[in-house]
């Protein structure tokens, strides 16, 4: 059994796999122990999906990083701008009309000293949801708000994640 663990230990230091998350374990300068999530900014025709994006995100790193969110004067702050919103037939029923439409979030993220125009982390996110087209339009936009939310979702989480592995 101590064979297998050594041999394991010994293949995963030498394929690129590393284990992170110990408590005092971050990617971040030493002096950067807060940070500012700015209110995103939405640059689609979509309306709220920004308020919606700055509240996963707000909620996210309160309970799961080690950078302490403030609502003023962090060491850091995150800004957020949602750059496009694209809607796009994917299938059709067999009488020509739409079956679903896929939509595509962009996101761009970049970490910024407070106060200071030193841009320490930016990167930018794309996120796709299939929606199904009903028969009414109430249905239908109703079915892309739920995809746009779940695209909102699975952003928050790897946009955390990101600021955290590659720093």
């Amino acid at each position: 059994m101590r064979g297998l663990a050594v041999s394991l230990a010994l293949l995963l230091s030498g394929c690129g796999y590393h284990f992170s998350g110990a408590p005092g374990d971050t990617p971040f300068p030493p002096d950067i122990k807060t940070i500012v999530v700015r209110s995103a900014v939405n640059n689609t025709t979509m309306t709220g999906i920004e308020t919606e994006l700055t509240n996963d995100l707000r909620r996210e790193f309160a309970v799961g990083t080690r950078l302490k969110p403030v609502r003023s004067d962090g060491d850091v702050d995150l800004r957020t701008v949602i750059s496009t919103y694209e809607d796009m037939p994917v299938s059709y029923r067999a009488d020509g009309k739409e079956l679903s439409r896929m939509g595509v979030l962009k996101v761009v993220c970049g970490v910024n000293r407070a106060g200071k125009n030193e841009t320490l982390w930016k990167r930018e996110f794309s996120s796709s949801h299939t929606y199904i087209v009903t028969d009414s339009t109430e249905g239908t936009l109703s079915n892309r708000r739920e995809a746009i939310s779940q695209m909102i979702k699975d952003l928050t989480v790897r946009i955390h994640s990101a600021m955290y592995d590659n720093f």
